[in-house]
């Protein structure tokens, strides 16, 4: 009885993420952050990556290297909101499903590939074209 409850659980799980990516409504709250060079940090709490229909609202730390300098030196980060850009869903390997969003608003044109696992844990590797890649740990919330 234990096991099949647990089971049920599992599959609501698994259907509840299915359905918030497909809506494209759901949070990813990083908890972890590592750099292409140097060790893994942990990410302070109100850090997000939001997709909510139309609107890609993204608010991460940064670590590494610049290509060009921002001008103003409160903005090394993530942290724009897009309406303009790329969403693909796929089923990936080992239980997960792989988002793909590519802006099509923004002068640096970042790309996020995110992968999310059945548990609602997930994997998002941010790159743009001025600024090394960044990958990020954390969890997956339906919006």
């Amino acid at each position: 009885m234990t096991l099949w409850v647990q089971t049920q659980a599992q599959d609501s799980t698994k259907q509840t993420i299915k359905t918030s990516l497909d809506a494209k409504h759901f949070v990813f709250q990083p908890t972890m952050m590592t750099p292409s060079r140097g060790r893994t940090r942990h990410v302070d709490p109100g850090y997000f990556f939001k997709v909510n229909g139309d609107t890609l609202k993204v608010y991460l730390p940064y670590i590494g290297r610049a290509y060009s300098a921002p001008i103003d030196p409160s903005d090394a980060g993530f942290d724009f909101t897009s309406t303009s850009y790329n969403y693909t869903v796929t089923e990936g390997k080992k239980k997960s499903y792989e988002i793909t969003i590519k802006t099509k608003d923004k002068t640096s044109n970042a790309e996020f590939y995110l992968t999310v696992y059945d548990n609602g844990t997930a994997y998002l590797r941010a790159s743009s074209s001025d600024k090394e890649s960044i990958s990020y740990n954390g969890d997956i919330q339906e919006k």
